[in-house]
């Protein structure tokens, strides 16, 4: 299977199609227009839209093909992890606009390939596949059965696989003038090299703002000069109290009634929940006629491993394919999936017939399923069954406090007359917190409610307002204390607390220019450090990429430590401090002795450049032709994404 895929990744992507497959946020969706109407494609690439009639010339891109797209980047993570993700997971990671941007960069490639009179004959598909050393048996010559037997175990439709080689043929046609070998210059080459593998160790003294213990107190000819020039950082903010009435489905769920039926139908309509499906280890030969696969089974019934005899009747020394744990649906429906889910552990005893050909199959290992009883889930399914209905009654409720808002009645008559409670907050700012920073407003809806005070005029209502969770409330502005500048007497301790904490940061920072100063004129760093009470450490090596943070060598220390000549010291602030740092010791890069390791750089350095061209080809492509995506279709295909 990794021979497969090494030499299949060549064909269908190769280094030209690897180039393609750049990040999207290059090529981004930000000029995606949307498209109106109603259709089972989700993009189109070229061409230009008649109302009615529909689209005239270009490419289109269906949600098939997205879909299709999207399973088998979820196939590939399996593959590689043994564990699929979950389709839900995989869209909140952006896995689904990943495989939209991969079918919409075949169908710009596809329009340029057309626009350009660019045609690959089916002799030259069939010949790259006949040279794909994968799906070559005995002889090195093709072979088909292993050819199908490889692209089913991979999931990969041929059709597909077909139209991608075809692609990458093209491709090599229409981006042929980018050439990867020697495109970097050699000086380019190894000063970037020299640069990127340079090494250092540095020392370090951390200097904390605490060192400073002899702050003095501020006058007040200082305090009040500091804050004239602060006063925006101690001003006082809008308060508000407001009152409101919050509908949740907790309000609901007493009047929410599940019958034990609908719990037991609940469990059953979600079995495959509750319960982990057989799992069997399978491996498969695969032959073209009944008689070579019964000619496997007796030389296995004779003592040869199934690997010996299907050598023996294929020629092939890969006539075995391991398909690893698999559950019944990972198999193509049919007798294939019921004949390898019926059988015991062993070699079958009767080969299977399937569209693909005849299969000898080897049970290695059975996992059994397993099934959690009701009686430990039903609670769960009961609490599950009143959550989904109790959003239908909380509509209703709120739709009937609307109808009492709407007879003219204030928040209050109406939550009265329907028996809801009002909440009352007092003086909270726009955060939720009260005048000693306590978050008061917490909760469900919390921001929301804050934001719909903050919204009302004095002595209003709010609308009845929804918020993304499906909670409703209505808020009511019982009162504003206006913002403003206090005077000096109000906070006069922050304002000397925070003059202080100015000061001691300057004092500290004095204090490491000065030492800087001597340890750049000759001082002896480690008694200045010693001087202060402060450690010396010293880094391990590091390139200008690496951090060593546990010797205070963080991303801007190593970048100040490269810029030093050895011997040299220069300091980096922190939030709460600084860290002194020394250049101790420069390794420079060998080139001599990195020969190697030079030229695999440089044939690295020659395929980014090439691929930054390859960037802007298909850049220019795309806004040439243009890209509109009807976000409508996409969005819908993937709002609550199940396997495919």
């Amino acid at each position: 299977m990794n021979k497969f895929r090494k030499y299949a990744s060549y064909i269908i992507m190769s280094v030209l199609l690897g180039m393609l497959i750049i990040s999207f946020a290059l090529w981004g969706i930000g000029d995606m227009l949307r498209m109106g109407g109603q259709s089972n494609d989700v993009a189109h690439v070229g061409g230009f839209h008649v109302p009615v009639y529909g689209w005239v010339g270009g490419t289109s891109v269906s949600i098939q093909d997205v879909r299709d797209r999207f399973n088998r980047q979820l196939d590939q993570i399996q593959r590689q992890t043994g564990q699929r993700p979950d389709p839900d997971q995989a869209v909140r990671y952006g896995l689904n606009v990943r495989a939209l941007e991969d079918v919409v960069q075949r169908a710009v490639i596809d329009q340029a390939m057309n626009d350009y009179g660019i045609v690959v004959s089916d002799a030259q598909v069939r010949q790259v596949i006949a040279q794909n050393p994968a799906f070559q048996g005995a002889g090195n010559k093709f072979d088909p059965m292993k050819y199908r037997n490889l692209l089913q175990q991979a999931r990969i439709n041929e059709a597909s696989y077909v139209a991608d080689v075809r692609r990458e043929i093209g491709s090599t046609e229409l981006f042929g003038t980018v050439r990867t070998e020697g495109i970097g210059p050699k000086s380019l080459r190894d000063d970037i090299f020299k640069m990127e593998s340079e090494k250092r160790i540095g020392e370090t003294i951390y200097v904390p703002d605490s060192i400073v213990t002899d702050v003095p107190k501020p006058t007040a000819e200082q305090l009040g000069t500091y804050f004239d020039a602060n006063k925006a950082r101690f001003q006082i903010p809008e308060y508000r109290a407001f009152s409101y009435v919050l509908l949740t489905t907790n309000d609901v769920m007493d009047q929410v009634s599940v019958t034990p039926d609908q719990v037991k139908q609940e469990y059953d309509s979600r079995a495959a929940e509750f319960g982990a499906p057989e799992k069997r280890d399978v491996d498969q030969a695969m032959t073209d006629s009944e008689d070579k696969a019964k000619a496997i089974i007796a030389a296995v019934k004779e003592g040869k491993s199934l690997e010996e005899a299907a050598k023996q009747v294929t020629g092939s020394a890969d006539g075995v394919i391991k398909l690893g744990l698999i559950q019944k649906k990972d198999l193509p429906a049919g007798p294939l999936a019921d004949g390898i889910f019926s059988l015991p552990e062993g070699v079958a005893s009767e080969p299977i017939k399937s569209p693909l050909g005849w299969h000898v199959v080897r049970i290695n290992k059975i996992e059994a399923g397993k099934v959690t009883p009701f009686d430990e889930v039903k609670d769960k399914l009961e609490k599950d069954l009143k959550a989904q209905a109790a959003p239908d009654l909380l509509v209703k409720l709120a739709n009937d406090f609307d109808r009492e808002l709407g007879k003219g009645q204030s928040m209050a008559d109406a939550a009265k007359a329907l028996g809801l409670k009002v909440v009352t907050v007092e003086n909270v700012d726009a955060r939720g917190q009260d005048q000693s920073g306590k978050q008061v407003v917490i909760g469900p809806a919390a921001a929301e409610l804050v934001q719909a005070a903050f919204s009302t005029r004095e002595g209003s209502d709010s609308d009845l307002l929804e918020t993304p969770k499906g909670e409703y409330f209505i808020v009511h502005t019982d009162r504003i204390t206006p913002s403003r500048t206090p005077a000096l007497s109000e906070v006069e301790a922050k304002v000397a607390q925070a003059w202080e904490a100015e000061q001691r940061r300057k004092m500290a920072d004095q204090k490491v220019k000065e030492l800087v100063d001597k340890a750049n004129a000759g001082g002896d760093l480690p008694a200045l450090a010693k001087e202060l009470g402060l450690e010396l450490r010293t880094t391990k090596v590091v390139t200008r990429f690496d951090s060593d943070t546990g010797n205070y060598l963080s991303q801007p220390v190593t970048q100040a430590l490269f810029k030093l000549a050895v011997g040299k010291v220069q300091a980096v602030r922190t939030a709460d401090g600084n860290v002194i740092v020394r250049a101790k010791e420069i390794q420079p890069a060998d080139l001599a002795k990195a020969k190697d390791q030079l030229d695999r750089f440089g044939t690295q350095l020659d395929t980014m450049i090439a691929n930054d061209l390859v960037a802007q080809l298909l850049a220019a492509l795309r806004a040439k032709y243009g890209v509109q995506v009807n976000e409508q279709v996409f969005q819908a295909a993937f709002q609550s994404q199940q396997p495919q």
